[in-house]
């Protein structure tokens, strides 16, 4: 009884792993055809030697706050270029607009104003919930000095404080790690396929090539010219 109970955990695990990887892999295609039907040119990204992909920060917040982060971004090791917004309704029309290179990871983090109210709050975290309806795997930070201000949609919450810009470096280098082992994940189940169908049209040509020329008047074999298919020749 313990052993049938062991598999049946074993298989609701198993089963439940192969579904996260599948919604994995279907949030990341989204994303990628997202990306990649706008119709302008996004500004350049910062590129890292740990991965192909392009990063793109973007940084939501008053213009001391966004000043203050740029500056402190333009003297991190990784994360030179952030760009700046009003609001993350201006985020969502640009990333709408927007025509992002292969396998792009986008961040977009956003600094609750202290004296934001709660209906700014509210309408700044709604917007965020449906840029990642769009882009599902766009990963969104939240910084703020209110810790009783709900996550929502927000894939991190940091709080205001001296250490917050390195949890906030700590947090994207961990999402583009993540980003980075879903895309691997994708292509290799992408190079699996292809190398099947690769597999059965090399097997049809075969026999059809093997077909044929056992048809052959001239053919003095029994079969084609692999000897895979006996062709009986009068």
């Amino acid at each position: 009884m313990a052993k049938q109970e062991s598999k049946n955990r074993s298989y609701e695990l198993k089963k439940l792993k192969a579904e996260c990887v599948a919604e994995e892999n279907k949030k990341y295609m989204i994303s990628q055809h997202i990306r990649k039907t706008g119709s302008m040119a996004v500004e350049p990204g910062n590129k890292l030697k740990t991965t192909p992909s392009e990063v793109y920060i973007y940084a939501v917040g008053t213009d001391a706050d966004c000043a203050s982060f740029q500056e402190q971004f333009k003297k991190s090791k990784n994360f030179k270029k952030v760009k700046s917004f009003a609001s993350v309704n201006a985020v969502k029309d640009y990333i709408g607009k927007s025509k992002f290179p292969n396998n792009s990871i986008v961040v977009l983090f956003y600094v609750v104003p202290d004296t934001a109210t709660q209906e700014e709050i509210s309408q700044e975290i709604e917007c965020v919930s449906k840029i990642k309806e769009a882009d599902p795997t766009l990963d969104a930070m939240l910084v703020t000095s209110n810790t009783r201000l709900s996550a929502g949609c927000f894939d991190f919450v940091i709080l205001k404080n001296e250490d917050m810009f390195g949890k906030i470096i700590t947090n994207i280098t961990w999402a583009i790690r993540e980003q980075d082992r879903i895309r691997k994940q994708v292509e290799s189940k992408q190079f699996i396929k292809f190398a099947i169908i690769i597999f059965f049209v090399f097997i049809v040509a075969l026999f059809a090539v093997d077909f044929i020329t056992g048809l052959m008047d001239d053919n003095p074999n029994p079969s084609g010219i692999f000897g895979i298919v006996p062709i009986p020749h009068e």
